[in-house]
């Protein structure tokens, strides 16, 4: 009887019926399979392009802070070992500045005339008299200072640790009227300029910014680094910029880096501490013979090499760190 009621009922449909309901069918489970596709598509990791020669700054919160300092009529020092990214950092501040519309004067170390005429030439202040002579150092800072009084400008000094004592003194003058002025220095003296104005010290980039360094370098010389190899000369880095890129170029020229990145050394302190348990048993000897030289002895000298081993094992392990 059932059989007979699923008969009639299919052979009681016309043929334009059936052929609504089938395409009704298709058309019901196309839609649920093609979210499917799409969405396998769509969550697809997708890995960040490495573009050769691609600029990005890393110290954002050290750029802004030094850039407010300025427009703040304020002056700023960044200090940072070498490679660390001063200059980087410059550089953008610079480009910051000017997009604003701001004029910049971005100068490095050299004779002080030389850095007085360079000053003046991007500030457009004539370096000549009405008679055409070449005006003095003197006439030169007093012209560069009436131009800083009466003009929003600012003047960025790279490598100022480098710079003649009595150019620091003029900065100092410069900065007592007032100027806006950034200065990068490595391990700068505190005298003169650099303890008059507030500075920033650069800490090592964190470990994702040497990696990114060291693919963006890799990339630009066309090698292939594996995981493991970045981790290694990651760690040669040590958070500096310009040593992920030369590990790099050492890795594509093949140096053999192992034995000039660091001194080696012979950890003795396992010796030390076996010298300091002899001495120890050679004052138990003396006492159980009675020997108050050999007791006393013993007893210094197991003091004196057990303190001193836990000297050593206290110090910092080896630095594996390009020099």
């Amino acid at each position: 009887m059932v059989t007979t009621g699923v008969i009639v009922a299919v052979n009681g449909l016309n043929p334009l019926s059936m052929l609504t309901l089938g395409i009704g069918g298709i058309l019901a489970i196309t839609p649920k399979l093609t979210p499917k596709v799409s969405s396998k598509n769509e969550a697809a990791p997708t890995e960040p392009e490495i573009i050769p020669g691609e600029f990005k700054i890393y110290r954002q919160a050290e750029l802004n802070r030094t850039t407010a300092s300025l427009l703040a009529d304020g002056a700023i020092l960044i200090a940072g070992e070498d490679g660390s990214g001063k200059s980087v950092l410059a550089s953008a501040v610079v480009e910051k500045l000017q997009a604003d519309g701001f004029m910049v004067a971005y100068v490095e170390p050299a004779t002080p005339k030389q850095m007085l005429l360079e000053i003046a030439h991007q500030f457009e202040i004539p370096t000549e008299d009405l008679e055409g002579k070449s005006l003095t150092a003197d006439k030169l800072k007093r012209a560069i200072a009436s131009f800083l009084e009466e003009n929003t400008a600012f003047l960025i000094l790279d490598d100022a640790h480098c710079c003649d004592a009595k150019f620091r003194m003029w900065l100092k003058q410069l900065r007592r009227g007032g100027a806006p002025m950034l200065l990068l220095a490595t391990d700068p003296p505190r005298t003169d300029i650099f303890i008059n104005i507030p500075r920033i010290e650069l800490r090592p980039l964190p470990e994702y910014a040497i990696r990114e360094i060291m693919i963006q370098a890799a990339a630009e010389r066309a090698i292939a680094l594996k995981p493991s190899e970045l981790a290694k000369l990651q760690e040669r880095a040590g958070g500096n910029p310009m040593l992920a890129a030369r590990a790099v170029d050492e890795e594509y020229l093949g140096l053999d880096v192992e034995s000039g990145d660091h001194r080696r050394y012979f950890d003795i302190t396992p010796l030390i501490l076996l010298a300091g348990i002899a001495f120890v048993i050679m004052r138990f000897i003396g006492l159980g013979t009675g020997d108050q030289a050999l007791y006393i002895f013993g007893g210094i000298a197991a003091a004196v090499f057990l303190g001193l081993s836990r000297l050593l094992y206290n110090l910092p392990p080896e630095d594996r760190r390009i020099r």
